[in-house]
């Protein structure tokens, strides 16, 4: 659903004259997404350009056999739907409820980057962003143990997301794309996910919220050094996991593709 030009300055960041984009904003057409929602399908033609404002999304394509493959996520502040070719090659879909995309036509935005150094800039920067994920996750893709592709991951959503002061990563998608996006079932993924809850490297505040205990430990793993011998934190740090397990829920994680993960009793449900 779009929302209406007028409510484009509140609600996107860029519109004031100092801000870098704020000239593209001016071409931006807000559109409201639900969990699942297409922003678009692949083979669509290239109209648009597209940033995430709020929210989150996945990009991904499906095989011949009908397997699907999650490419990239994308969240707040990215630019995304480029492409050099004449049809897109991926679909993106929202995956939280409500999440805005600011969509940009692609002729009017190309003309506006030809006389706009600042605006061309922000989109080759937009650009290579987009290139460095790809890369990184085919870093990540090639690891050898699930304990190592788990492990990147989280260090790749703690890196693009807000957790360096308070150590904790928001994980928006469930655990289902997150085996599509390491190419693995996703029984894997919630044992290898608890594997590191135990050695206490991580615990869940929620659902959707992880605490990185041990960020050495997590370095560890995803670069395949892994001690069997490791203590899994200092006693310091064992002290900072204790106190954190008992006033923080361990949910469940469940495998059900449409199921909430599961709370044990007395815990506090992800609100």
């Amino acid at each position: 659903m779009d929302i209406p030009s007028t409510s484009i300055p509140e609600l996107v960041e860029g519109t004031a004259p100092d801000r870098p984009l704020a000239a593209l904003e001016q071409l931006a057409i807000l559109g409201r997404y639900d969990t699942d929602q297409c922003v678009y399908h692949c083979n669509d033609s290239i109209e648009h350009w597209y940033r995430v404002v709020r929210g989150a999304a996945r990009s991904s394509a499906l095989s011949d056999d009908g397997r699907r493959y999650i490419v990239d996520f994308v969240f707040p502040g990215d630019l995304f739907g480029f492409c050099g070719q004449r049809a897109r090659h991926f679909c993106v879909e929202a995956i939280v409820s409500g999440t805005l995309i600011a969509r940009y036509p692609r002729d009017r935005a190309e003309k506006l980057a030809d006389c706009n150094p600042q605006i061309a800039r922000n989109i080759r920067q937009a650009a290579f962003e987009s290139i460095a994920r790809m890369q990184k996750r085919t870093a990540i893709l090639g690891r050898a143990s699930a304990l190592e592709k788990v492990s990147g991951f989280l260090l790749e959503m703690s890196d693009r997301g807000a957790a360096a002061a308070t150590g904790t990563v928001f994980l928006p998608m469930p655990r289902y794309d997150i085996a599509d996006y390491l190419a693995m079932a996703v029984e894997t993924v919630s044992r290898t996910l608890t594997e590191l809850r135990t050695r206490r490297t991580i615990v869940f505040r929620d659902p959707r919220h992880v605490s990185i205990c041990d960020r050495g430990a997590l370095e560890h793993f995803a670069s395949g050094l892994i001690d069997p011998q490791r203590q899994p934190a200092t006693r310091r740090e064992q002290r900072t996991h204790e106190d954190l397990s008992r006033s923080l829920p361990q949910p469940v994680i469940s495998s059900s593709r449409t199921a909430t993960p599961k709370v044990q009793s007395g815990e506090q449900r992800c609100s």
